[in-house]
């Protein structure tokens, strides 16, 4: 089972993510963590990563492209892969798909964590006291990350959703208990 979970920063992907993985035993892809992993295995992929954070800039979507390929290839055989907020864009979401088609296997269902912007912002400053995130301190920065998930993710998503992947749009503004219920029921369907 293939399953993105999309959502805006401090939506809770990362909370629900932890949940899926443990209870239907699938392997998390972060491309951060994937990222992480290539640079500290010195591979060509994350010595060319390590150039781009060296210098305070994100990795190119090409190089995240292979990063996910390459991890995709290594887990195939895996239960499943759970791909927590990536693709980021339409050309990732290309990418992705025609990855997984190529090899024969299908993205199976979307999982989309709705969340009113207002509620975000309350979010930011909340995790941002209880634990000293910097990047949610700054009440700017926190929008620059969520107009940039409307403007670049969500096409993603629509894309994604008009090969007739099943999406499974939840609000995510509810308790974190009633979110995973629904979460749960959708993916034992």
């Amino acid at each position: 089972m293939n399953i993105i979970i999309f959502g805006p920063p401090l939506a809770g992907k990362g909370t629900q993510s932890k949940q899926i993985i443990k209870d239907f035993r699938l392997t998390h892809l972060s491309t951060g963590d994937a990222l992480r992993a290539e640079k500290e295995a010195k591979t060509e992929l994350g010595l060319k990563a390590s150039e781009y954070s060296s210098k305070g800039l994100l990795a190119p979507d090409d190089l995240v492209a292979k990063v996910v390929e390459r991890f995709y290839h290594n887990h195939k055989l895996d239960k499943g892969i759970l791909f927590d907020g990536y693709p980021r864009n339409i050309e990732q979401a290309k990418h992705l798909i025609d990855v997984i088609e190529k090899d024969g296997g299908v993205l199976d269902k979307i999982i989309f964590l709705k969340v009113p912007k207002d509620e975000l912002l309350k979010r930011a400053v909340k995790r941002a006291k209880e634990e000293n995130r910097k990047d949610d301190k700054d009440s700017d920065i926190v929008l620059t990350r969520i107009n940039e998930f409307e403007n670049s993710t969500i096409p993603a998503v629509n894309y994604i959703k008009g090969k007739e992947v099943k999406t499974i749009e939840i609000d995510g503004n509810q308790a974190i208990d009633i979110i995973y219920k629904i979460i749960k029921k959708e993916l034992s369907v």
